[in-house]
């Protein structure tokens, strides 16, 4: 797996949605998914190094494609205001999800993960040409211009962006424990 190719994926995939900033992105043109306009009723709490609860925003948009709904959730799981870190899912009616995740420090490993889950809770790093399908899909969704839309009726899609960040930690956790210091 090209990790480095992977982070740029995600990158671009976030900086799309107006969630990192880019230079290829006209900022006047593009809404943010990380805007008041999407922000959902659900919240993510984790715990932070004081003990004290962090209740992070959850974002939401939705569009009818070809009488399917096509769901994008994101979850601010920063735990340090300097240090944004977000998890994306994105769910077609019928399809497998995915989901991305990124730390947004340059002084840190950027922990990019692309995954994809079949039943919207058990997940998978995304090979080199599922993430290739992925930014593929997630490109024409851009191109065609569709007109998104607060979400609504999200448990199931909140639901499954929970596994995707329980899923994210444990894979980092794994995987950082496996390397030399």
């Amino acid at each position: 797996m090209n990790v480095i190719l992977m982070e740029h994926i995600v990158r671009h995939i976030l900086s799309n949605f107006g969630v990192v900033p880019s230079s290829f992105i006209d900022y006047t043109q593009t809404r943010s998914l990380h805007s008041k306009e999407f922000m959902l009723e659900q919240k993510l709490l984790f715990r932070g190094e004081s003990g004290d609860i962090i209740r992070n925003p959850v974002y939401g948009c939705q569009v009818a494609v070809d009488q399917k709904e096509f769901k994008i959730l994101l979850g601010d799981c920063s735990q340090d205001s300097e240090i944004p870190e977000f998890c994306l899912i994105v769910q077609f009616t019928d399809n497998p999800s995915y989901g991305v995740y990124l730390v947004c420090d340059p002084s840190v490993d950027s922990e990019a993960l692309i995954a994809v889950s079949i039943n919207e809770k058990d997940w998978m790093p995304c090979n080199t040409f599922l993430q290739a399908t992925f930014l593929a899909a997630m490109e024409q969704l851009k191109d065609i211009g569709l007109g998104w839309s607060k979400c609504t009726d999200y448990q199931k899609n909140y639901e499954t962006l929970l596994t995707m960040i329980n899923f994210h930690n444990a894979y980092c956790e794994v995987d950082n424990e496996g390397q030399e210091s």
